[in-house]
């Protein structure tokens, strides 16, 4: 079994083979050509020329393998509210935060804030 230091070193020791192995984990729409561009420090660029779904890796895959399993458990210290979604529940309440952002004007490429009490729905 990998302790978290030997899990750690690794990432340190070889950070292409780490994060290469460790992207692999997840679905790319478009392949990267290199994990670390560190050029121009202190600026890096991650998985270069990769494209990916956030959403789509933390949601919606799992909501069509498992819907039924659950995604997300909100506990409130404040008022004591324990809220839980299933995958198939968190990726209904995601589509119509889609839906609502699109019917604004919101498109591919546009930064939003949104300011939120401690909810679950934040």
């Amino acid at each position: 079994m990998t302790t978290i230091q030997e899990f750690h070193k690794k990432s340190i020791d070889n950070p292409d083979a780490f994060w290469g192995e460790e992207a692999k984990l997840i679905d790319w729409h478009k392949p990267f050509s290199q994990v670390l561009d560190f050029s121009r420090p202190p600026f890096a660029k991650w998985f270069v020329g990769g494209e990916t779904n956030l959403c789509y890796n933390a949601v919606d895959r799992h909501a069509a393998s498992r819907p039924n399993d659950r995604a997300l458990v909100f506990i409130s210290t404040e008022t004591d509210q324990e809220v839980v979604y299933t995958f198939a529940e968190l990726k209904a309440e995601v589509m119509r935060m889609a839906a609502i952002m699109q019917s604004l004007g919101v498109g591919k490429g546009d930064r939003v804030l949104i300011y939120m009490p401690m909810i679950a729905e934040a």
